[in-house]
């Protein structure tokens, strides 16, 4: 994986654009806070020894600006597949039409957080038809709650050498 910054959200296309094998995350979601940034990719392999095809690449960024990469497989975390899962559940937000007052504010409080979720595989709810999406979300958000609980299932999981 490409050492993309993550120093802040404006670093975002760098995260969702990083490659491993050439091939783009299937999902990729990054949390940035006031003191560190964490990014994630995941990555669907489909590599002949592999019985599960998903590889993770995370970047934990300090505000330093120090970062470290570490890796994990859904071979070796079983955890991974049901956090996937839940992703089908996260309530899609509503699309407010433009209107002439001041827009929702998408800032995080001083001490908050905030979420971007970006996925190639999506579907409409009502068809089976084909969707991109991109998300960005703050504290409090259903995005939000999915990955902090992410976060928190996978840690486990992590270690320095790649899959």
């Amino acid at each position: 994986m490409a050492a993309p910054c993550l120093a802040d959200e404006d670093d975002w296309p760098v995260l969702k654009g990083a490659r491993v094998e050439n091939r783009p995350p299937a999902v990729a979601f990054a949390v940035y806070r006031s003191h560190r940034s964490t990014g994630f990719g995941v990555y669907r392999m489909q590599r002949p020894d592999a019985l599960k095809p998903y590889l993770l690449a995370r970047r934990v960024e300090a505000q330093s600006g120090k970062a470290e990469i570490s890796w994990a497989s859904s071979e070796a975390c079983p955890q991974l597949e049901p956090a996937l899962a839940e992703l089908a559940r996260l309530p899609a937000p509503v699309i407010a039409p433009p209107r002439t007052g001041p827009a929702g504010d998408l800032k995080p409080a001083a001490d908050g957080s905030s979420y971007f979720l970006w996925a190639t595989d999506a579907r409409w709810s009502a068809a089976d038809s084909a969707a991109g999406m991109e998300l960005r979300a703050i504290d409090g958000s259903p995005v939000a709650a999915w990955a902090e609980k992410t976060l928190k299932s996978l840690e486990p999981c992590w270690g320095p050498t790649r899959p």
